[in-house]
């Protein structure tokens, strides 16, 4: 059996691997951490990563692909209800590959925009340099 810190830091893990979309990785690590897991937050963590690798496994990702209602609902939701070790461990996962996937998602958008950004530098700088030469 993990203790609590040891699943937590695998789930970490875990979510790496699946906002990074090394699916195979994280579904061989979660099967391996499945029997390990005896606790109601383990459960829900386990719950909630399957839940996230279907999602992505079924090219569905879109609809999960809005992070900030995601966010926003795992701090809204204990504030509505009472929720136990499972409900947190689910909630706590998702917000964890929320979080992970909106910043790669930032990172990915950021190098297509200088990526973008250098063919154009380059066609004016070329554009320049024919316009100088003499004719």
């Amino acid at each position: 059996m993990l203790s609590s810190s040891m699943l937590k830091e695998e789930v970490e893990v875990i979510v790496d691997l699946v906002s990074q979309k090394k699916t195979e990785d994280a579904k061989q690590r979660l099967n391996h951490l499945v029997p390990e897991v005896s606790s109601e937050y383990g459960r829900g963590a386990i719950l909630a990563l399957n839940g996230i690798m279907n999602v992505q496994e079924n090219k569905n990702s879109e609809r999960m692909s809005d992070y900030e209602k995601i966010l926003r609902a795992v701090e809204r939701i204990p504030r509505l209800h009472t929720i136990d070790d499972m409900d947190k461990g689910y909630l706590q996962t998702m917000s964890k590959w929320a979080k992970k996937s909106k910043a790669a998602a930032k990172e990915k958008a950021a190098s297509k925009d200088s990526a973008d950004k250098a063919p154009a530098k380059e066609k004016a700088a070329s554009k320049d340099s024919d316009s100088a030469a003499p004719q």
